[in-house]
């Protein structure tokens, strides 16, 4: 077919789908989603099955049971109700409300695909396993887990004490476990592995914390192996690193084959839906335009060009063949909304996604960048060599010196997109087109499907190709250290810091994603290179958050970790712990609210004075292990660590925040429970908030007009006045277990709602009669 006729046919698809008959079949079997293994070691979040999807299938409903690149991660990455039960039963269930969960979490992905090209005997035909329903010929297979190397990997992790159901095992390999034989591969699971465990070190030099292994089989007997790797290790958490082979099983010589990985990044759900009524991952532009402003660049693309605003040149992407989207401008709104900065008053025009009102002004809820690039496909070359493991492997290499394509397809509407896949080419035409020259990118924001192919390769019976990727995220986060541990803040904490910036302010700190996505790539080639020989981190703390006598919530924790030998050195080395808080979501923004020395304590008690009743927390504790002045591993010394990763090194490494193991998912509320000191008044009764505002988060439960008397006895009578003296409510409060008890501003019997000013309560114990307690709070309405 002439280039021109292909053209052409990509034209056409901007018109009604409804127009083409499908001359591709896009499935043949069941996608069973609820067997998918989340991977949510990292801050990218995102979930696999062995019929090779991943994050979703585009536009399927059931498969929003998988999470999506959620970045950072958290529980609404996927959505709950429709199946996730293992993670749900691990960590427990935040609730499902639809509208703000689809505003809560950046989700980055609508799915992703591995591609097969074949052309055997005169057959040309495209395996695709994503981002739409995989094709006809993929069928599932179960990893011969304990003939590799992987055999002897993991930690039977089961699930803590602060989880939903304690003593769930939350992986399906550790040396030991059960296999899979004998199960329908089509209702089969990927393999998960944990190389950690609760106050204990990695124990595996060459392994890394999270894998991920699922395995499919295609036309032509092309087997395909997806290991995907991920690391809660604050130097290398911004990405996931897949290695991808590809084994000719059949008996026919595959010449002129290629591969390659279709991506429907996007920047991102959270951002768009609060403002655009966004519908997350099944990308529903034709709800309105607000996802079709994403800058989609490549440095493949023959007249690429990064963020003008960035600082960095073409010659910084030399050799990178990255793929990247970053959020921009949409041209229907008045206002300028690169970042997505959060407005209440403009998300009120979209009723279905509330927001939370603790997010300032201008908050960048599109803050990220996300790419895909490759690590790894040849043995020789200038770049993107295999590493020595899989030197020896005799991995077949790709011809040419740049073997390697990019494509992008322009999204229209959610049923109208350009990609090569959506049934409108026969599999010869489309084989031909994905192998045609790279496209160039955009002059402008729209929304972006992309693809990078690998090849040609000529692959003999058994031999085998392989191709290392990564995708990676980056911010401006990168550059802002935090001054009391000298650790980049989070990204959610730098994107708050940008409410009250101008347009050209934001924008500026916006365009330093560009480089930190840079800084995270060559984190990930240097994990690969070193056969993933990185500094150890500090194990993960297990701990329990639980009310105390004053209403406040304590974290408490076992010293374990201190016995624990650090591999990389021989030695027990924790030396401290710090106490984390997000007033917001389990994914930030993090503070740290305490740092306790490590002293030997069988147990450890941290009490946050600033917890207070009725505002719900989320806590995350991280060991702090002694600094180095030396380090090696695999040959490699402090000189080859990235700078960033040598100065944590010296400085002494902390532990991670981006793993459900390491936080509180489901935030907690400090309760007072009743009992003697309550009953009898001996401490003073509070009011909390004092003063309380509705202007402001931390002093209203979320805009409700409530304030909550702790300290109470079980059974008494408030009395509210005004400062004038009159009568403004009464509580009757009458609860054998709690000691607080709660008022609404209001007492439609007396005087209506109160406003702004001071007044006075007196608490009378019908515990002890005749005792009373005064006391004083402020409105400010």
């Amino acid at each position: 077919m002439s280039r021109f006729l292909k053209q052409w046919r990509l034209l056409a698809l901007t018109l009604p789908v409804f127009l083409f008959v499908c001359t591709y079949s896009a499935q043949a079997i069941d996608v069973f989603y609820t067997t998918s293994r989340h991977l949510t070691r990292s801050l990218v979040w995102l979930s696999f099955t062995n019929t090779g999807t991943s994050s979703m299938t585009y536009n399927e409903t059931a498969s929003r049971v998988m999470m999506r690149q959620g970045y950072p991660g958290g529980e609404h990455a996927f959505y709950a109700q429709l199946g996730g039960e293992d993670f749900l039963n691990y960590w427990g269930y935040k609730g499902y409300l639809s509208f703000s969960q689809k505003s809560s979490v950046p989700m980055h992905s609508a799915g992703e695909g591995v591609l097969v090209l074949t052309n055997v005997d005169g057959e040309k035909w495209v395996s695709a396993s994503g981002p739409r329903q995989p094709t006809e010929d993929i069928f599932p297979m179960i990893y011969d887990i304990q003939n590799q190397r992987e055999a002897t990997w993991g930690f039977e992790n089961r699930v803590p004490a602060r989880g939903l159901q304690p003593g769930l095992h939350m992986t399906n390999w550790w040396p030991g476990a059960p296999t899979q034989e004998g199960v329908d591969p089509i209702k089969s699971s990927p393999y998960e592995i944990h190389n950690f465990d609760y106050f204990k070190y990695n124990p595996h030099p060459d392994a890394p914390e999270s894998v991920n292994i699922s395995q499919w089989t295609t036309k032509h007997n092309v087997v395909v192996t997806r290991k995907v790797y991920a690391w809660s290790h604050q130097d290398f958490d911004d990405f996931i690193l897949l290695e991808v082979e590809f084994d000719n099983r059949g008996d026919k010589q595959l010449n002129d084959t290629y591969f390659g990985f279709m991506n429907t990044f996007y920047v991102n759900s959270m951002g768009t839906a609060w403002r655009w009524r966004h519908e997350g991952g099944l990308i529903r532009y034709n709800r309105f335009p607000g996802g079709n402003d994403d800058w989609f660049k490549s440095s493949l693309a023959p007249n690429f060009s990064p963020n003008p605003l960035s600082g960095l040149t073409v010659a910084d992407f030399a050799d990178k063949y990255i793929n990247y989207q970053y959020d921009g401008n949409l041209p229907q709104s008045f206002e300028e909304d690169t970042g997505d900065p959060y407005d209440v008053e403009l998300r009120g025009r979209s009723a279905w996604f509330p927001g939370s009102t603790d997010r300032p002004k201008g908050t960048a809820t599109s803050q990220a960048y996300v790419g895909i690039a490759p690590l790894a496909f040849r043995n020789a070359g200038a770049s993107h060599v295999f590493n020595a493991r899989d030197k020896a492997a005799d991995y077949v290499d790709p011809k040419g010196e740049t073997p390697i394509l990019q494509h992008n397809y322009t999204v229209h509407s959610r049923r109208n997109i350009d990609d090569p896949t959506n049934g409108s080419l026969s599999p010869a035409e489309m084989y031909d087109f994905l192998i045609s020259a790279s496209t160039p990118q955009p002059d402008g924001e729209q929304m972006q499907w992309n693809d990078q192919i690998y090849g040609p390769y000529d692959l003999g019976p058994g031999q085998k190709a392989k191709i290392v990727i990564v995708y990676v995220y980056g911010s401006g986060s990168e550059f802002v250290d935090d001054p009391a541990t000298g650790y980049p803040i989070d990204t959610t904490r730098w994107a708050w810091t940008l409410g009250g910036s101008t347009d050209d302010q934001r924008k500026d700190e916006l365009a330093k994603g560009e480089r930190g996505l840079l800084q995270n790539l060559s984190h990930a080639q240097f994990a690969y290179d070193a056969d993933y020989a990185i500094p150890n981190s500090p194990p993960d703390i297990d701990f329990i958050v639980r009310s105390n006598e004053d209403a406040n919530l304590e974290t408490v924790w076992k010293g374990d970790a201190e016995s624990a030998i650090n591999p990389d050195y021989g030695e027990a080395d924790v030396v401290a712990y710090r106490v984390y808080r997000s007033d917001h979501e389990e994914y930030g923004p993090w503070h740290l609210v305490g740092e306790v020395p490590a002293t030997g304590a069988s147990e450890y008690v941290f009490k946050d004075p600033n917890s207070l009743a009725g505002f719900t927390y989320n806590y995350n504790l991280r060991a702090v292990i002694k600094g180095r002045s030396n380090w090696s591993k695999n040959g490699m010394t402090m000189a080859d660590l990235p700078p960033q990763v040598s100065k944590h090194v010296q400085a002494g490494l902390e532990g991670g925040y981006s793993a459900p193991e390491q936080k509180v998912i489901v935030s907690q509320s400090p309760q007072l429970a009743s009992g003697t000191a309550t009953n009898n008044l001996e401490k003073k009764v509070t009011v909390v908030p004092n003063p309380f505002s509705i202007e402001r988060a931390a002093s209203s439960y979320g805009g409700a007009l409530k304030v909550r008397f702790v300290g109470v006895p079980n059974k008494c009578t408030i009395h509210i006045y005004t400062i004038s003296g009159d009568k403004m409510g009464i509580i009757e409060h009458d609860d054998p277990a709690i000691g607080e008890a709660s008022w609404d501003l209001k007492d439609r019997f007396i005087t209506g709602e109160a406003t702004t000013g001071l007044y006075f309560f007196v608490v009378e114990s019908h515990v002890r009669n005749g005792q009373t307690q005064i006391g004083s709070f402020i409105i400010h309405r």
